[in-house]
């Protein structure tokens, strides 16, 4: 157990933690205890291991209030994609005439790009 002397229990939890999460990976671990290790893979399994009851990623069920909340933001998240696509629709649907009406009276209705002359 010496290796764990110039590691703190912090240190030590927050590398489970990250193991555990995904965030850091053995490999990495491994980098980061290779200076304060002998034997780092094992020393950052053993970590896993011994602090893994200790994170505890479970969320508190939602409140009625809660649920309410986001029932209602998913509602308005629809309207709002719906908004989104009929706008779009519509967008295609003025490009067409403009293009038909272009080339049935060959005059030119778009403002054109670029410097004025």
């Amino acid at each position: 157990m010496e290796d764990q002397k110039t590691i703190s229990k912090v240190e030590k939890r927050w590398i489970a933690r990250e193991l555990q999460s995904g965030r850091m990976t053995f490999w990495e671990a491994k980098e980061l205890l290779s200076s304060r290790s002998k034997n780092p893979e094992a020393f950052a399994r053993r970590l896993l291991k011994e602090y893994s009851s200790d994170i505890d990623f479970t969320l508190p069920v939602m409140t009625e209030k809660e649920k309410a909340k986001l029932e209602a933001a998913h509602k308005r998240m629809r309207e709002l994609e719906k908004q989104l696509e009929d706008a779009q629709m519509k967008n295609i649907a003025l490009e067409t005439m403009i293009d038909i009406a272009e080339e049935q009276l060959k005059i030119s209705i778009r403002k054109k790009s670029g410097p004025k002359q």
